[in-house]
């Protein structure tokens, strides 16, 4: 452990996925996660195995844009094959691994550019080398072998000497920061702490982003100054070199940018805002980039350890089990590039500022979405779970798993979030504590171990018991919670401020059911059998030849989504219906809410092509109306953020 951070994980592979996680991994190994190196071998297999390129990305061999979108594949393909524990995928993922290391040149390098005519210090370079460095880190900490952490070592020092005072670069560089501390927690090399210190610095002087530290720490959020999801991967580094030298202004700068982004840029579902893929005000069809997902989860699960603190779970578990969830198909099989809370339609014609990017599909021409979309659930469970330096178990963020480390073995059984109760089962006879994180939506808890009542105060978001375990000893603890509805600041974008709707760690929607229309797309390389390219439409019934709106689409009294809903909605008037688990817990929503909203018959128009933002702040309100929500993660067409009724 480095010596600043308060917790640390446990190596890959000793945190395992349970229950619907392991359901969902189990889906995205036939999916995705398990088959996109397949779906395009020279977008993702090759680039660091064969140095493939993309003609229409590149000119000549400069590959950047390749060693990016296969080092994120591999990185989350050897975290998702470790965490699932799956024979095949680690096998698969040793073949990469294996191949990637023979391509190592004498001086280090082990990256997709090569001579005679690479442009080594091109930005790209250091960030796809970088993409992939963590996947190696991760395979030898699953793994144990010695010489991949000597060949990340030597690649790390090829670019200490290769990338000395100015020939670094301030876009997407920076990232090499992170395999460097990496590394320096194994190997204590202080070149590489000195290299990443220089480089913080070296970006205060060309800080055309808005992203050094020292802007991060004293300056003003501005929106369209940074791409998104690298801000999710920029504004970590400062921390990370903190872990280990222990500057403060370091911690403090990323804590800072992090809370500016959750109060500018963070919808309610945890779905940071990138329109035109960057930094952007919330809003009801404001969108976000499938890859803010993959590197904010990372960043998130990053600072909990770093710090310690129970905020970064909050923000875990409300990306992870909400936006996240949103913008996957159910069968693992497409995701959408971007999404956004209200969704009436998701086509190629759908986005506002992108192409088809709000169409589901498995793999994009440029495709680093869906890569990253396969470190999602991998990552989010390796950071559920961390220790300490006496070996306590803290419990960061909840769900099924279990883990089985050294002397310490636990199973943490829960339908959480479907459910606010969470148990936890002892697999050892062990003597330690376990530190429970306390939701910042519970209005209380009750503790009990082997079904007795225990008196614990909370202490900076955790309640911890300390025992002598024994084998099948459990710990239970239940979390108060209520509905809440919650006013969007959406002064930035529209300022209507719609309202959303909360329960636990879940945001719910009306859940506007989907009609998947396959289409040819634009894959690079041909689909094969079983895999398409999709346009969720609106799944209603097909309509009368002499229907005056046809052309239209929809007859205005058939647009379900046309709906508003009282301010003035109260905790006692939703229902909760917990239903029995049956089925993929994203697919058969297992709890449900029920209360009431007003008809609003004009308030999208009925072409079906784009959600729109209603215009005004109140919606003149027709008849009272029952309205169910599902939770946001269960649904790919919804709206989330609801206008408010104009009430006589």
């Amino acid at each position: 452990m480095n010596k600043y951070q308060k917790l640390e994980r446990y190596p890959l592979g000793s945190i395992r996925a349970k229950g619907f996680l392991r359901d969902q991994m189990l889906r995205g190994k036939d999916g995705i996660c398990g088959h996109l190196h397949e779906l395009e071998p020279g977008m993702i297999a090759d680039p660091f195995i064969k140095k493939s390129y993309v003609p229409a990305w590149t000119n000549g061999n400069q590959n950047g844009w390749g060693a990016e979108i296969s080092g994120n594949y591999w990185s989350g393909y050897i975290q998702f094959a470790y965490t699932l524990g799956d024979p095949e995928m680690i096998k698969t993922a040793t073949e990469w691994v294996d191949g990637m290391m023979k391509n190592q040149r004498s001086d280090g390098y082990l990256g997709t550019y090569y001579e005679p005519d690479a442009s080594v210090h091109d930005d790209y370079n250091a960030w796809g080398t970088a993409c992939a460095m963590r996947g190696l880190i991760a395979f030898y900490e699953a793994t144990g072998r010695e010489d991949m952490l000597e060949a990340v070592y030597r690649c790390m020092l090829w670019f200490c000497e290769n990338w000395a005072g100015d020939q670094k670069t301030v876009y997407a560089g920076p990232f090499i920061i992170e395999p460097m501390i990496f590394v320096y927690n194994y190997k204590r090399d202080d070149r590489l702490l000195k290299f990443c210190e220089d480089y913080l610095e070296f970006v205060c002087g060309n800080d055309i982003f808005d992203t050094s530290y020292k802007t991060m720490l004293n300056g003003e959020y501005r929106y369209n100054s940074a791409h998104t999801a690298w801000y999710g991967c920029q504004t970590r580094q400062p921390a990370l070199v903190y872990s280990v030298d222990g500057n403060t202004d370091y911690l403090r700068a990323t804590v800072r940018a992090l809370d500016m982004m959750h109060e500018k840029s963070v919808q309610v579902t945890g779905s940071p805002v990138s329109d035109n893929e960057y930094l952007s005000p919330v809003g009801a069809v404001s969108e976000t980039e499938y890859c803010c997902y993959a590197f904010f989860n990372a960043t998130y699960s990053y600072m909990s350890f770093i710090t310690g603190e129970a905020k970064y779970g909050d923000r875990m578990e409300t990306l992870f089990y909400n936006g996240a969830q949103g913008a996957r198909k159910k069968d693992e099989k497409a995701i959408a590039y971007m999404n956004t809370p209200n969704q009436v339609y998701a086509s190629d014609r759908s986005s506002r500022t992108h192409w088809d990017a709000q169409a589901y599909a498995p793999c994009y021409p440029t495709s680093c979405c869906p890569v990253n979309a396969v470190a999602v659930v991998p990552e989010f469970i390796r950071g559920m779970l961390l220790r300490d330096r006496e070996d306590n178990v803290h419990i960061m963020a909840y769900g099924p798993c279990s883990l089985d480390h050294g002397e310490v073995s636990l199973t943490v059984n829960t339908l959480y979030p479907f459910r606010n109760t969470v148990s936890v089962e002892m697999g050892c006879d062990k003597e330690f504590s376990v530190f429970l994180r306390i939701p910042s939506f519970a209005l209380g808890y009750t503790l009990k171990v082997n079904g007795e009542a225990v008196n614990a105060e909370s202490k900076d978001g955790f309640v911890s018991v300390r025992r002598s375990w024994k084998k099948s000893d459990i710990i239970e603890i239940s979390f108060e919670a209520k509905v809440e509805t919650v006013v969007l600041c959406d002064d930035d974008c529209c300022g209507n401020h719609p309202i959303a709707v909360r329960y636990g760690a879940l945001v719910y929607a009306y859940h506007i059911p989907e009609k998947w229309c396959r289409y040819e797309g634009r894959a690079t390389t041909k689909l094969p059998e079983g895999w398409h390219w999709y346009k969720a439409m609106p799944a209603f019934e097909e309509y009368k030849a002499n229907d005056p709106h046809e052309r239209l689409g929809l007859r205005r009294e058939q647009i379900s989504w046309n709906i508003a809903i009282d301010e003035r909605l109260g905790a006692e008037d939703f229902r909760i219906e917990e239903i029995e688990p049956k089925g993929y817990a994203w697919e058969t929503p297992m709890i449900k809410l029920h209360t009431h909203a007003y008809k609003v018959p004009h308030m999208f128009p009925p072409y079906p092509q784009t959600t729109y933002e209603p215009y005004g702040e109140y919606q003149t309100a027709r008849e009272k109306i029952p309205l169910e929500l599902v939770p946001y993660g269960c649904t790919n067409l919804r709206i989330t953020y609801f206008p408010k009724a104009k009430l006589d």
